[in-house]
């Protein structure tokens, strides 16, 4: 999950609720001898973009605490999966760290053939921030609320969502079951190409995580609902799904993930260092610019978080498939 920019408020996912994470406070604690050389941090999207500026912003943060040296690179593709297949190759020595996000291991192992890691694979030192979901349409639609938009679709036998991972659709699908009606997703090449969809009236609405907070600033687009528990800031009087009663969210973590295996130490080393590096101020600053807040669920958090997902998803497409 490519994201840019701005950012809303956590966070509720799938339909399995969490409550807004702190950030995580400890003080690194790190064995001899470590490390043994530069840590590379390697991003699973392109450069520019908002989970590029969070491995750089936290990447500086981590060489001015630790007195460590983090070159970061990146290496797209595949929704971020290229990059967690490379971490299967690398030595579990804790000198790569891999930041991507937690749909790639939490979904993209359920529903794409001939992947060959599921969120087992890999160790998790913690999470930097939290993405979720808004459904938006332009702001001359003839609809302003999700209640709105499913009469529009009822009276028209059909209204179009662009979206922009299959997470997005399956959510699409899911507020469609609720109310039996005919929602029909129109993925997009990415957030950027679906937003665009929207804005050209291709299609009736969109669901984004970023990218549509400007245009609503704007005063081009409206957000008809929030896929989440909690209403967001940029758009405070806008309902949330579990308002409307339908229980269906969307979102997901910026992660932090380690090939399998690391020592123990070097994990609670880089989860201690990660969750200092969160809590600053300059990284904080940074938040406030993308209209969030950290979100360090740290090692056990993040575990939590990608079990409880990634069996949803699971259940989801066994019985799809069935």
């Amino acid at each position: 999950m490519n994201i840019h920019h701005q950012y809303i408020r956590p966070i509720a996912i799938a339909g399995v609720l969490f409550a807004t994470p702190m950030a995580v406070f400890a003080e690194a604690e790190c064995p001899a001898g470590y490390p043994s050389g530069p840590i590379d941090f390697v991003v699973a999207y392109g450069a520019g973009g908002g989970t590029d500026a969070i491995a750089r912003m936290l990447a500086t943060q981590l060489e001015e605490n630790m007195g460590w040296t983090i070159p970061v690179s990146n290496k797209p593709g595949a929704g971020g999966g290229v990059m967690m297949a490379s971490l299967l190759g690398e030595a579990a020595d804790g000198l790569t760290v891999g930041v991507g996000s937690t749909n790639t291991v939490t979904l993209d192992p359920y529903a794409n053939e001939g992947i060959d890691f599921t969120w087992e694979s890999f160790d998790y030192p913690g999470t930097a921030m939290a993405v979720t979901f808004g459904l938006v349409a332009l702001a001359d639609a003839p609809y302003s609320t999700l209640e709105e938009f499913i009469d529009f679709a009822r009276e028209n036998g059909r209204a179009t969502v662009s979206t922009s991972a299959i997470a997005i659709e399956i959510a699409v699908q899911r507020i469609a079951e609720h109310y039996d009606v005919n929602l029909i997703p129109v993925p997009g090449n990415g957030a950027a190409d679906a937003l665009q969809s929207a804005l050209g009236g291709h299609v009736d609405a969109t669901i984004q995580g970023s990218q549509h907070i400007q245009q609503i600033e704007a005063g081009n687009m409206k957000q008809l609902s929030t896929l989440v528990s909690e209403r967001v800031s940029y758009a405070p009087d806008t309902m949330t799904t579990i308002e409307s009663g339908v229980n269906v969210t969307a979102g997901a973590y910026v992660l932090f993930v380690l090939p399998k295996g690391v020592d123990p130490a070097i994990q609670t080393c880089l989860e201690g260092a990660i969750a200092e590096a969160t809590a600053s101020d300059a990284y904080t600053e940074l938040m406030a610019n993308f209209n969030t807040t950290p979100a360090n669920l740290g090692s056990a958090g993040a575990v939590e978080f990608i079990q409880n997902q990634a069996a949803e998803y699971q259940a989801i497409f066994a019985a799809r498939n069935n």
